[in-house]
């Protein structure tokens, strides 16, 4: 009985050590924007949706090699929303494989949290 409990706490202690799985979608608690580096079809977008305001958006990605390249957007009506959806590998430099960032922001307000993808 003893060894169960030490297998769970162990068990346990591997959980809690496990790193985060990198978030490649978000959403605001009030539902006021959504941002993504989500992979349709094997294209990678960036997109932000939002019905909250207009105006441009900044997003930066962070590549590999820890390079930062920023761009602004203007946000476009889709529908009831406001939107930015661009193909990433046509506004940001390929470096080569791993973990890119990318950032969304109004005007010097980062909208959410850094989302992350992996480039093979």
């Amino acid at each position: 009985m003893k060894w169960i409990l030490v297998l769970a706490a162990l068990l346990g202690a591997l959980v809690l050590a496990a790193p985060a799985a990198a978030r490649t979608t978000y959403c605001s608690p009030s539902g006021d924007f959504c941002t993504s580096v989500a992979r349709l079809k094997g294209i990678r977008y960036l997109r932000i949706s939002t019905f909250s305001f207009t105006g441009r958006v900044k997003i930066c990605v962070r590549d590999p090699t820890a390079a930062r390249v920023c761009h602004s957007f203007r946000l476009r009506r889709a529908g009831p929303l406001y939107q930015v959806k661009l193909i990433w590998k046509r506004h940001y430099p390929n470096r080569g494989a791993g973990v890119y960032r990318a950032t969304f922001f109004l005007g010097s307000t980062r909208l959410g949290p850094v989302l992350a993808f992996r480039q093979p």
